[in-house]
């Protein structure tokens, strides 16, 4: 990723692009990073490489020429695989060494992608992705995925020589933006003349000209540590969206029931729960909700290696429980006594008739005229434990870094609680192509807890939708006394779907502050249906305050399984204590 706009590890990168020019008498335009921030060594030396034989001003004028475009980020990333290419031949002829450093990079880029960020696999170009792994493949002498006519023509393109000068060079990536994407730098926006429309009419297109602005969300999941990192969960970021088409809907929909099996509701509930929860904020999402899973049809590569993938996930949670098979047991014998000890605290004496006691209005008739005095009631000696808790995992791409982690969390939890008596509902929600989709991994009367194994993250997090659908499969009020929603959360709620403004014109991202108040109302309002959620935390020390905000207190931050048993016996006795 080589930024314009740089923090933090600026020294690092510049020594390494200082040391590759063999000048230290300049400020680098360029630095190339990871996506975890930390310096890009290969690419710092590509930049390194185009000061010593390129004329780096004319190259930097270059990517002015285009930087009014919605595009710029894109081209960039494309344009420097070009360079890249042009300054390898060049240098590999005097610095033979630079062929395995080349190859490093190959490798790291395979390395990268089981845990890179969602800017890249989510939201990223896929233009841009593919022609990555179709440069680091040949360099590594391998068959990379298969391509279309037109990206292996754009990859050959790419492929410029060494022995182009600054200007051949840039006449080459001038003409792949005018070949391949129909730009022409330096005519300022998107590269084609405009007739500029204002005031009421302006205001009229934008209402019925609606587009599409950016690639499609496609659920593209590769794998994570599984257990969490020293920089926290992945990054979620933005590309403009507008509306879509009812061919594309369509098309959403086709593809959702695809990935994730059919909805569990019938088209005239999903209806009714669409029009009650997809308002405000909400008003252009959609909602799913299915205890299946997809179907692999062999006819669409995309779902089937998605759904391969989801297989793989599920292998790695069943295995890492296995591993860890006595630690677990053991941890679900003490959580289930922990919370045993809570519950019994907060059992509910049932009533029996009496002959005296609290007297029950609907039966008084009958002392008078049946000479029946058991009409009064009193605390028997029988208690039930009038309570059902749901748990919901966020299974959005923030948390791919801890999926086998979170499984056995839910997995504990639910085993503990049902050995409690409780009953428990296992879910899990993510967002993608406006739908918030919410899986069943275990239903209440379930005794089998191990579909809770199947999870995998993968797409968006929009929590507030999420948590307000989860609320509408609580249980009834009449089924329980006390009903507990428990969020295994990060506390960074983030969405592709923007949040639409009265007008239909201005609208803003669904992340930070307002993607927080949204779910904090979410919260507020499940309170007073008389559902009480509280959040059980996992992620890095930057969402603190997001989860305090949301949650107000009912709360509690775990790093490891080991501290499982005393957080979630201590947030189930604040909870119950604070929703006497």
């Amino acid at each position: 990723m080589i930024r314009k706009h740089y923090t933090g590890m600026q020294r690092r990168a510049e020594n390494m692009i200082w040391n590759a020019a063999g000048r230290y008498d300049f400020d680098p335009p360029f630095m190339a990073f990871t996506e975890k921030g930390k310096p890009d060594p290969y690419f710092n030396l590509v930049i390194g490489f185009a000061a010593k034989w390129l004329d780096l001003d004319r190259i930097c004028s270059f990517f002015a020429s285009y930087a009014g475009s919605r595009r710029a980020e894109e081209f960039d990333e494309l344009m420097w695989l070009g360079i890249e290419n042009c300054v390898y031949e060049k240098e590999v002829i005097e610095r033979p060494i630079l062929a395995r450093l080349r190859r490093d990079r190959a490798q790291q880029f395979y390395k990268n992608r089981q845990t890179l960020s969602r800017q890249q696999m989510m939201l990223q170009s896929m233009t841009v992705y593919d022609q990555q792994q179709a440069r680091w493949s040949k360099v590594l002498g391998q068959k990379g995925d298969p391509l279309s006519p037109a990206k292996r023509s754009l990859a050959k393109a790419l492929e410029i020589p060494g022995s182009v000068t600054t200007d051949e060079l840039i006449g080459r990536l001038t003409g792949i933006l005018q070949q391949y994407f129909r730009y022409t730098p330096g005519s300022g926006g998107d590269g084609e003349k405009h007739t500029p429309v204002t005031g009421k009419a302006a205001q009229l297109l934008r209402r019925v000209l609606r587009r599409e602005d950016r690639v499609q969300d496609t659920l593209l999941m590769r794998t994570g540590t599984g257990i969490g990192d020293a920089d926290g969960a992945a990054q979620l970021a933005h590309s403009f969206e507008t509306g879509k088409s009812a061919q594309q809907l369509q098309q959403d929909e086709a593809y959702i029931r695809k990935a994730f099996g059919s909805c569990t509701l019938s088209e005239q509930q999903l209806r009714v729960l669409e029009n009650s929860l997809c308002t405000g904020a909400h008003a252009e999402c959609r909602l799913w909700v299915t205890d299946s899973r997809g179907q692999r049809t062999g006819e669409d590569r995309e779902i089937d290696k998605v759904l391969d993938d989801a297989g793989k996930q599920a292998g790695r949670n069943r295995r890492y429980l296995e591993k860890r098979a006595m630690l677990i047991q053991s941890g679900i014998k003490r959580l289930s006594a922990r919370l045993d000890e809570v519950l019994t605290s907060y059992e509910r004496a049932l009533p029996e008739e009496a002959k005296a006691g609290r007297l029950e209005p609907e039966k008084a008739w009958r002392l008078p005229a049946l000479r029946d005095p058991e009409v009064f009631t009193h605390a028997g000696e029988e208690t039930e434990r009038s309570i059902t808790v749901d748990l919901l995992l966020d299974a959005s791409a923030s948390r791919l870094n801890y999926q086998e982690e979170l499984a056995s969390q839910a997995y504990s939890i639910a085993r503990s609680l049902q050995a409690c008596g409780v009953p428990v509902q296992v879910l899990c929600f993510r967002s993608l192509r406006g739908y918030t989709v919410l899986q069943i991994l275990k239903n209440r009367n379930e005794r089998d807890c191990s579909r809770i194994l199947d999870y995998f993250a993968g797409g968006w997090n929009r929590d507030g939708l999420g948590i307000r659908l989860a609320g509408s499969l609580a249980a009834p009020k009449t089924d329980a006394a006390r009903r507990i929603l428990f969020v295994l959360t990060d506390a960074s709620p983030n969405d592709s779907t923007r949040i639409p403004s009265g007008d239909g014109l201005l609208s803003k991202e669904y992340q930070g502050k307002a993607a927080v108040l949204d779910t904090k109302q979410a919260v507020d309002d499940l309170r007073e249906q008389g559902i009480e959620p509280a959040a059980i935390f996992l992620g890095p020390t930057l969402y603190l305050e997001n989860l305090h905000t949301i949650y107000q207190g009912r709360c509690v931050r775990i790093h490891r399984i080991e501290q499982l048993e005393e957080a979630v016996s201590s947030l189930l006795d604040q909870t119950l204590r604070q929703s006497r």
